[in-house]
């Protein structure tokens, strides 16, 4: 159901638009604004499984007719691609016996030519290409919206010490440690920051590239005493950022909170806890005053511990009433008014 419930809001957002992705190295040379379809999906590029539970190929047909940019392949320098233009997904190709990935077969936008992404690197996808779509996406949440800073301690960090996994200073490129919480940020720009070639000589350099999965895109937030910083906006699983507290709503690029997100909790917590004790029991009360949400917990309840989703999607089938809410980056799945599955 989760499966098929996706299908359908890809599938609402068909509408065409023209776009350009802006890349963090001015110096490279950008094509000219393409035609892109509107995408919906917590994900950049993730494939999708089919078959025997245990015996699952993999595959990307969901992306046929999504327009990608090439942001360059530093573990796989000699291709076809050239960073900053854009491809078409005309069609896939299926998995065999070499690999499990299926390919992507893909149209310039430019000259037309035809090309393939063979599925032998169809797992590093995330890394070097992203979805015109998704960036617009993007864009649209978060650019030009005020955040508050409230640090890393209640999320999931793998690499502390890796550089990408920090609040990096635009004008130095160095990591800035302590900054004060609660402090007020803007984002200012969501971009693309390709990664720079290596090669094997370097062993350790190649296997932390290697298996660092995220895709390239970096938000860039200002604040009057600290200037602009960029962070990524995945973890280097290549998912977001994970909680501590899985039920808890993710913080935005593992550190920031929308303001008006931060206000509401707020004034939940000082003004509204003994309403909720009366609409919803002193268990759940406390939960919702926390910004969290359990599964089993109504979709008023979970409205009351988020706020307004970004988009909710209704289907009616026989078999019961579903609604999925989209709050960013993260999905809530209800059957009958009741959450059955968080999705990151």
């Amino acid at each position: 159901m989760v499966r098929l419930l996706l299908i359908i809001v890809v599938g609402l957002y068909s509408m065409s638009s023209n776009a350009q992705i802006e890349i963090f190295n001015e110096s490279l040379k950008q094509e000219e604004p393409v035609k892109v379809v509107q995408y919906d999906s917590i994900r950049n590029i993730t494939s999708q499984p089919y078959g025997a539970k245990g015996k699952e190929s993999f595959t990307y047909n969901h992306l046929i007719g999504q327009t990608l940019m090439f942001c360059g392949s530093p573990i796989f320098p000699n291709n076809n691609f050239k960073v900053g233009s854009y491809y078409k997904v005309v069609g896939t190709t299926m998995p065999n016996s070499i690999s499990i990935y299926g390919g992507l077969k893909l149209e310039d936008c430019i000259t037309g030519n035809f090309l393939e992404e063979d599925g032998s690197r169809q797992q590093y996808l995330n890394s070097f290409w992203v979805v015109a779509g998704y960036y617009e996406k993007l864009k649209a949440l978060y650019l030009n919206k005020k955040f508050i800073y409230l640090g890393t301690d209640k999320t999931k960090i793998y690499s502390p010490g890796l550089k990408k996994n920090g609040m990096i200073n635009l004008a130095t490129d160095t990591v800035t440690e302590n900054i004060k919480k609660e402090s007020l940020w803007t984002c200012v720009g969501v971009q693309v920051k390709p990664e720079k070639a290596i090669n094997r000589e370097n062993p350790s350099e190649y296997r932390r590239i290697a298996s660092d999965y995220r895709n390239p895109v970096v938000l860039i937030f200002d604040n009057p005493n600290y200037g602009k910083h960029y962070c990524y906006i995945e973890s280097e699983k290549g998912k977001p950022y994970e909680m501590q507290n899985p039920n808890t709503k993710p913080f935005i690029c593992g550190r920031f909170q929308l303001k008006s997100d931060f206000d509401y909790l707020k004034v939940m917590a000082a003004k509204r806890k003994a309403q909720l004790i009366k609409l919803y029991g002193a268990k759940n009360a406390n939960l919702i005053v926390q910004g969290i949400v359990n599964i089993g917990m109504t979709n008023s309840m979970c409205r009351a511990a988020w706020g307004d989703p970004d988009s909710i999607h209704r289907t009616i089938s026989v078999i019961g009433n579903y609604e999925l809410w989209i709050y960013g980056n993260c999905y809530l799945y209800f059957k009958n008014n009741s959450l059955t599955t968080i999705q990151y």
